[in-house]
C-alpha cells in the first residue's frame, strides 16, 4: 500500500501522519486587505420618518406644546397670502417664534445659523417638517413685530401665573450689561460724524450711478443697500448729539458711536468700559419668572427702580408686595417711591454719613477740627467753630440718602486763623465748610428694618433669584453681546431671550414632570 496523505483544514500538509513541523500552523492569506469603500461623491435617497427624528422628552417637543397655547394674532396682520386667493403662503407664526425660542435656548442666536440647521440638525427638521426656512425671514421676524412680541410675553406670564409659578409676593430687580454690537473706537466727535455723513452721502450717489455693465445686477444691489444703511447710521448718529445736549452732557464729552448711535460707553463688571446697553430684570422669587424687562441707555441702576416696578404692573395688573435690589438701587427718592406705593424695599445700607470724616485724614485735617467738633445752634442755624468763628447757611445738596445742608465760614475769618493748616489747609479762596444731614422718616424706618435679621434673611436670597436669569441669557443663551442695533431692536432682542427663559422655567418645573407622571411604571 502506498503512504497515505491527508490534508487537514488550516493547516500544513501531514505525510505518513506526521507533521513537517513541531506544531500546526494556520495559513495566512498574502495579499493587500480589502475593505468597504467610502464614496462622498454619490448621492442618496433616504426615507427618513419625521415624527422619529427625536424622542418623546426633546425640549423641541416641549417648545411647540407651549408655543401652540399662544395667541398668534397679533402676528396675523401683515400677511398677505390668504385662503382663496392667489400668492405664495407664508410661514406660519407658531413655527418661527419655536424656532427662534429652541435656537436661542441652545445658545444660536443667528438667523443664518438656524438656516443651516434646518438642513440637518434632527430637532431643527422636526420643527420646520424638514423643509428649511430662509435666514432673511428668520431675522426680520424677530426685530419686526414689537408690539406683538410684548403681547406675547405677557401672554406667556398668564400661562405661568395660572399654572402657579408667579405670585408676585416678592420680586427681585437687577440691572446687567450687556455689549453693543459696536466697537469701542467707533466713537466720534460731532465734526467728525459731519464729514463721514459728507462723505456717505457722495458715496450712495456714486454707487447709484454705477452701471450694470461694471458690475452684477446682485453685487450693485448689496452695494447700494450698504452705501444706504451706512448714511442712515450716521444720520441717527447725527441726531444723537441733540439728545446728549439735552441731557445735559458735557460737550467736550459728547461722543457718539457710527455704528450703534443709541449705545453708550458703560462699566463693566471687569473694571473696563465699552459700548453696552443695561438691562433691567425684574424675577419673582416663587420659581424665578421673569416678570418683566426694559433697557435703558443709562449706566446707574437707582433711577430704575420705579420704571422697573410700573412694566410688572402694566404685565400682570398688580405691583409686588415686596421689591428686594442690591445697593446699587438704593437712593432716597426710591425709598420714599416704594414706600408711597406700598411696596415693602429690601436691600443693603448705604451709609453716607461717615463718608466726610473719613476723607478728613486724606486732606490734613487735624481730628479736633473734624465736622463733629463743630457746634450747631439751632436759634441762629449756624455752626460755630472751635475758635469760635461762626460758619453760616449756604445752601442743601441732594443725596441718595439724605439732604445735606451747608454751612460756610467768612474768608477773611480761615485765612488768617492761627489753625488754618490743622482745619482746612486746601482752602485757599473760601473759608472752611461743613455739613448737617438731615434723614427723612422714611430713611430712618428704612434702616432701622435692614437691621433686622428678618431683613437680612430675605435679603440673602437676593443672589440666587436675581442673577440666574442674567447668568442664563449670557451663559446659556450666549446674549453676551447684542447681535442688533438700535434701543428697540435691543429691546426686542432682550425681551426674546426673556421670553425664553420663562418657557425653559416651564419645561424644568411642569412639563419634564408631567412626562415623567405620564411614562408608564
Amino acid at each position: 500500500m502506498g503512504v497515505e496523505q491527508r490534508i487537514l483544514p488550516g493547516c500544513e500538509t501531514v505525510v505518513g501522519g506526521e507533521a513537517k513541523g513541531s506544531e500546526l500552523q494556520p495559513k495566512i492569506a498574502m495579499g493587500r486587505p480589502r475593505y468597504e469603500a467610502i464614496n462622498r461623491e454619490q448621492l442618496c435617497w433616504r426615507r427618513v420618518d419625521v415624527e422619529r427624528l427625536i424622542g418623546e422628552e426633546h425640549p423641541a417637543r416641549a417648545v411647540w406644546e407651549f408655543v401652540g397655547k399662544l395667541d398668534m394674532s397679533g402676528y396675523q396682520e401683515e400677511a398677505r397670502a390668504v385662503e382663496g386667493k392667489a400668492g405664495r403662503p407664508g410661514w406660519e407664526p407658531r413655527l418661527l417664534i419655536s424656532l427662534w425660542v429652541y435656537a436661542y435656548g441652545e445658545g444660536v442666536g443667528s438667523a443664518r445659523a438656524i438656516e443651516e440647521l434646518c438642513e440637518w440638525e434632527p430637532a431643527y427638521q422636526w420643527l420646520t417638517g424638514a423643509v428649511v426656512v430662509n435666514a432673511h425671514t428668520l431675522s426680520d421676524f424677530r426685530v419686526k413685530h414689537e408690539q406683538a412680541l410684548q403681547e406675547l410675553f405677557v401672554q406667556v406670564l398668564g400661562l405661568l401665573s395660572a399654572d402657579g409659578l408667579i405670585t408676585l409676593e416678592r420680586v427681585m430687580q437687577d440691572g446687567t450689561k450687556i455689549r453693543a454690537n459696536a466697537a469701542a473706537d467707533s466713537f466720534r466727535r460731532k465734526e467728525r460724524v459731519e464729514q463721514a455723513l459728507g462723505e456717505a452721502r457722495e458715496q450712495v450717489e456714486a454707487v447709484g450711478a454705477m452701471s450694470e455693465e461694471e458690475t452684477s445686477r446682485r453685487m450693485a444691489k448689496a452695494r447700494q443697500r450698504a452705501a444706504r444703511e451706512r448714511q442712515e447710521r450716521l444720520e441717527q448718529a447725527l441726531e444723537e448729539f441733540s439728545q446728549l445736549a439735552e441731557a445735559g452732557k458735557d460737550k467736550e464729552k459728547r461722543r457718539v458711536s457710527t455704528s450703534d448711535a443709541e449705545a453708550r460707553v458703560m462699566k463693566q463688571p471687569d473694571g473696563g468700559f465699552a459700548p453696552s446697553y443695561n438691562v433691567q430684570i425684574d424675577t419673582d422669587a416663587k420659581s424665578g419668572v421673569v416678570v418683566a424687562v426694559g433697557v435703558v441707555q443709562a449706566g446707574n441702576d437707582f433711577e430704575q427702580l420705579e420704571s422697573g416696578i410700573e412694566r410688572v404692573e402694566k404685565n400682570l395688573g398688580q405691583t409686588p408686595q415686596v421689591v428686594v435690589t442690591d445697593g446699587g438701587f438704593v437712593s432716597r427718592d426710591n425709598i420714599v417711591a416704594m414706600n408711597k406705593r406700598k411696596i415693602e424695599l429690601i436691600a443693603p445700607c448705604v451709609d453716607e454719613g461717615g463718608k466726610g470724616e473719613s476723607s478728613y485724614e486724606g486732606r490734613g485735617v487735624s481730628r479736633e477740627y473734624h465736622s463733629t467738633a463743630f457746634v450747631y445752634d439751632v436759634q441762629t442755624d449756624s455752626y460755630r467753630c472751635p475758635q469760635g468763628k461762626i460758619l453760616s447757611y449756604e445752601g442743601k445738596e441732594e443725596r441718595h440718602m439724605q439732604v445735606s445742608y451747608r454751612y460756610r465760614a467768612q474768608r477773611s475769618d480761615c485765612q488768617g486763623c492761627p489753625v488754618k493748616s490743622q482745619c482746612c489747609p486746601g482752602n485757599r479762596v473760601t473759608g472752611r465748610s461743613v455739613h448737617r444731614g438731615e434723614e427723612l422718616a422714611e430713611v430712618t424706618e428704612f434702616r432701622q428694618k435692614m437691621a433686622t435679621e428678618r431683613a437680612r434673611e430675605i435679603y440673602r436670597t437676593r443672589a440666587q433669584v436675581a442673577e440666574t436669569p442674567n447668568l442664563w441669557i449670557k451663559a446659556k443663551f450666549g446674549l453676551r453681546q447684542f447681535s442688533v442695533r438700535g434701543l428697540s431692536k435691543v429691546g426686542m432682542e432682550a425681551l426674546w431671550a426673556c421670553l425664553i427663559y420663562n418657557i425653559r422655567v416651564w419645561i424644568r418645573l411642569r412639563w419634564r414632570q408631567a412626562a415623567a407622571v405620564a411614562q408608564p411604571a
